[in-house]
């Protein structure tokens, strides 16, 4: 193969490989309780307890508000988890850092689901009273 044949083929590659990234999408997330009531909660993309933390992934902490996300697709599903949080005076009293920690300290059921590339942009999650809690 000729040199310029082989810097043509490496600059085609080249090209087609970053068109080809991880593809991602914005979703707005919002949480609410049975009786409709704004419902405070983490976001955790694909059981990224930490990242969410970091990223302070919360929703319905001051106000009752959405949560915009860009969220990468490395494949046809990620999966998220609306874990409920308690607040006192617009903050978060403390970080779950798994769903039965978020269950047990907040007295509401998690709710999860997968999305995929083509699902609608905005995301609304109705999260129940747990078993036994007033």
């Amino acid at each position: 193969m000729s040199l310029l044949r082989r810097a043509v083929c490496l600059s085609a590659l080249c090209a087609m490989t970053a068109c080809a990234g991880i593809p991602t999408k914005s979703f707005e997330f919002d949480a609410l309780d049975a009786a409709e009531q704004p419902r405070p909660c983490l976001i955790v993309v694909n059981d990224d307890w930490v990242t969410a933390a970091e990223k302070n992934q919360f929703v319905n902490v001051d106000s009752d508000d959405l949560l915009r996300l860009e969220i990468p697709f490395p494949s046809a599903e990620i999966e998220i988890t609306m874990a409920p949080v308690m607040v006192e005076s617009g903050k978060v009293t403390r970080v779950p850092k798994t769903r039965k920690e978020a269950r047990d300290y907040s007295g509401f059921m998690d709710d999860t689901r997968r999305l995929k590339l083509t699902d609608p942009k905005r995301q609304l999650f109705i999260l129940a009273r747990k078993s036994g809690s007033s």
